[in-house]
């Protein structure tokens, strides 16, 4: 069984502009996707800002 959101979905919910790079940082936190993944979607390096409050 597959976790949702699955990489596709955040990726397409960042293309619609439901999410922005925090958004997506979040994920990297939470380790539900990569860094590498993270760059792929915002076009940016990921770069930790710190823990989520």
């Amino acid at each position: 069984m597959a976790s949702y959101p699955e990489f596709a979905d955040i990726k397409q919910f960042y293309d619609w502009k439901c999410y922005d790079d925090d958004d997506i940082r979040t994920y990297v936190e939470i380790d539900w996707i990569t860094p590498e993944q993270y760059e792929e979607i915002v076009g940016k390096p990921y770069e930790n800002k710190g823990e989520i409050k």
